[in-house]
């Protein structure tokens, strides 16, 4: 049980360590401030591969299905999970939403973000919404 304990602390730790690196808090940033995308079309135009826009969508995106990947696999308990950035999973889905359904289909990539997806409804869920 201690170690568990032990592990989930650690675990907790690294992550708050990635939420918190200069470059997540950018990337943070700039999709709350700076994305403008309406739907994958627009995303394509504004944000092309290797622009800086781009990136910061997907470090956020990759990090934030990560978390809902550990509440999937119960890497850490749920309700540490839910409580660690609900507010930053909530704004992320909302501006993000079009643009990730749309890539699913034209990417061919029907889990694309599917574990962020999840996460946001156990937080929705959580806060009665």
């Amino acid at each position: 049980m201690e170690e568990n304990k032990l592990r989930e602390a650690e675990l907790l730790l690294h992550l708050y360590e990635l939420y918190s690196s200069d470059s997540m808090v950018d990337a943070f940033t700039w999709c709350i401030k700076g994305f403008q995308a309406e739907n994958l079309r627009d995303f394509e135009e504004l944000y092309p591969v290797g622009s800086e826009g781009r990136k910061y969508f997907f470090r956020v995106g990759n990090f934030l299905d990560l978390l809902g990947t550990f509440l999937g696999r119960e890497y850490l308990p749920k309700k540490m999970i839910i409580d660690f950035c609900p507010d930053d999973v909530k704004s992320f889905w909302k501006i993000a939403k079009k643009v990730i359904i749309q890539g699913r289909k034209k990417w061919k990539d029907p889990t694309l973000y599917a574990d962020l997806e999840s996460l946001n409804r156990e937080i929705e869920k959580s806060q009665g919404i």
